[in-house]
């Protein structure tokens, strides 16, 4: 019997020692597992990281093509359009794009009337339910405020100004294509204005905006516009915004939204030189 009991407790011994050996294992597997998985997630994480640092460089390289598309000044040379109109570039990464608006052809809030200001928002926000009411309230709150000396450093920057004003955040960054605080007119250049604030204008139909466009990307002379000349004039420049963004073949975009103004003409290369106000980078 006391050796029947020793092998009994010998075998239960084993049985103990196997049973910690398979939990230690279990253990050990799901630690190595925790470890791959995260691992693997630093390394898509790290992977994300790059990506997207090259999509970055793309749309820098847009910009620097858009700063050269600026300097031109010769009548000769190829020049976009400076309403926003976007030219497509094949590179060997993947593709890019940029957009360059004029600020002589958007509306300066510091400087344009309620009369000019209300319609405006309206047409910018008319996707996102704001109506004329709701549209005249807040342009009646931009010009009471460029009038406070204390407020009219918050008129900078502009999509953080529209928001806190009642628009929604999606159409305050959109209204940067229309929108400026670097005009310094009530007016609007037409031949650089977007095609929404163009249909803003009073005394300017649907019809009128197409005519306008048509005319000017073809480079003849606009129509005669009546009352509506008395909200366009100006000349462009010296400020520009420029929007490019950067593709990658695998999908993955960066943008970057830099505003530029006029330093000068180069005494050697013959070109016009532009100063980086500000830049913004979106991914």
């Amino acid at each position: 019997m006391p050796s029947a009991l020793r092998i009994s407790r010998r075998r239960g011994h084993r049985g103990f020692v196997l049973l910690t050996v398979l939990w230690m294992g279990l253990g050990l597997l799901l630690a190595v597992s925790s470890y791959l998985v995260t691992q693997r997630q630093d390394a898509l994480s790290t992977r994300a990281e790059v990506e997207t640092s090259r999509a970055v460089e793309l749309a820098r390289s847009a910009v620097n093509v858009a700063l050269a598309d600026l300097g031109r000044i010769g009548e000769d040379e190829p020049r976009s359009l400076r309403d926003g109109t976007p030219v497509s570039l094949t590179m060997a990464e993947g593709s890019a794009t940029y957009q360059i608006w004029d600020e002589g052809g958007k509306l300066d809030i510091n400087q344009a009337p309620v009369e000019l200001l209300g319609p405006t928002l309206q047409r910018l926000g008319e996707d996102s339910g704001i109506d004329a009411f709701d549209a005249v309230t807040i342009a009646q709150a931009i010009v009471a405020q460029r009038s406070d000396p204390q407020a009219a450093g918050r008129l900078r920057p502009l999509p953080q100004l529209l928001t806190e004003l009642g628009l929604p955040q999606d159409v305050s960054l959109r209204a940067r294509q229309a929108l400026t605080t670097y005009n310094g007119s009530a007016q609007v250049n037409p031949l650089t204005a977007p095609a929404a604030l163009l249909a803003a204008i009073p005394g300017i139909g649907p019809s009128d905006v197409t005519t306008i466009i048509d005319r000017r990307r073809d480079g003849l002379s606009l129509p005669r516009l009546g009352t509506a000349s008395v909200w366009l004039g100006g000349t462009e420049g010296p400020v520009y915004t420029i929007a490019a963004e950067g593709v990658l073949t695998s999908g993955v975009r960066a943008t970057i939204v830099a505003t530029v103004a006029k330093r000068g003409i180069s005494f050697r290369g013959g070109k016009m030189r532009y100063d980086i106000l500000g830049m913004e980078i979106l991914r």
